[in-house]
């Protein structure tokens, strides 16, 4: 559940205990008719409304009709309060109610800045419409629209602010969670994506019987590398060597930097004859790269297909074995296990 939804589904449900308790009160400045018409409208029309768009954006199935809902509940909030103040004979107990409004609307609510400012002009058109016919002095209608400005100016800018501080705040979450899950030095996902990968194609597989398979590839002799070539040239390999597996494998395929000289590619739908061959074609594409300044560089794979009842930990383990034979073997070569 979004933090949005909670907001709406918590701010809905004060609101509607807000208009109960207010129901309850003493109103020495309404006659008894206009009480009884202010308890009917406030119990059976705004908290009814309230508590059913509470219970809605609580629920995600039915969250995608609760932001129109609630936009338009101000607006029947405030035809039901120009009611009632066109029934007073002395309104300005009530006109708080009126301005607060149009602030909750912005500030409060929850709502999206788009709907909230639709909702806020459209309330306000009826508050401001409906007192020209009973606030009989000008100098009082004057006053009061200059309260309802005040209250929708100080409201826009505090939604707009919000507005801006939510996209920020999603934006820096965004960048966070890339920063997480992404290798600095070679752009591929680390290590830490590994196993929300593995996740998704273990329950592919159990779903819809797509198999998948594993490669671990490691960079032969890279010590040598480093050593000989230094650092920065090193550097260079592993990020010529990313963007040849990139190249190499399909949009379906996952490429990770498992640390150090190692990748991991995850590769979907396989069986043992594609993933041998996908194998053996990135053995084939590194050691006919161009790596400038070091000369000719290969790699050694392991690979092996998931098989039910795996853990991401047997799979890795079972291609870590293969790779330590394809060591053994002579390096430059794939070797599959099953």
């Amino acid at each position: 559940m979004s933090s949005r939804q909670i907001q709406i589904s918590a701010i809905s449900f004060l609101t509607a205990v807000l208009y109960v308790a207010f129901a309850f009160l003493e109103k020495p400045w309404a006659s008894e008719q206009v009480e009884v018409l202010m308890f009917k409208l406030h119990i059976f029309v705004n908290v009814p409304l309230l508590l059913g768009l509470s219970f809605l954006a609580y629920k995600q199935r039915f969250y995608r009709y609760v932001m129109p809902s609630f936009a338009a509940l101000p607006i029947v909030s405030m035809s039901c309060h120009a009611v009632i103040a066109s029934k007073l004979v002395n309104y300005t107990p009530f006109a708080p109610e009126a301005y607060l409004g149009v602030v909750w609307i912005f500030v409060v609510s929850g709502m999206t800045f788009r709907y909230a400012l639709i909702s806020a002009i459209t309330a306000l058109c009826i508050l401001a419409g409906s007192a020209f016919y009973f606030i009989e002095q000008q100098s009082s209608y004057v006053m009061h629209v200059f309260w309802l400005a005040c209250s929708f100016s100080f409201g826009f800018l505090g939604a707009l602010m919000l507005d801006r501080s939510r996209k920020q705040f999603f934006v820096s979450q965004q960048e966070l969670q890339h920063l997480a899950v992404t290798d600095p030095l070679t752009g591929l996902y680390n290590r830490n994506q590994l196993n929300i990968v593995l996740n998704k194609e273990m329950a592919r597989e159990q779903r819809y019987n797509r198999s998948f398979g594993l490669l671990v590839i490691d960079v032969d002799f890279f010590k040598s590398i480093n050593d000989s070539f230094g650092h920065e040239a090193g550097d260079n390999v592993l990020k010529q060597i990313s963007q040849d597996l990139l190249q190499s494998v399909r949009k379906i395929d996952t490429v990770i930097r498992w640390g150090g000289e190692e990748f991991i590619v995850v590769a979907s739908e396989v069986d043992k004859q594609s993933i041998v061959a996908l194998s053996e074609n990135l053995c084939k594409k590194i050691e006919g790269s161009e790596f400038n300044g070091v000369g000719r560089v290969t790699v050694s794979i392991g690979a092996t297909l998931y098989k039910l009842d795996d853990t991401p930990s047997d799979l890795l383990s079972r291609a870590d074995k293969a790779l330590y034979k394809a060591k053994e073997t002579g390096r430059n070569i794939a070797i599959y296990t099953s």
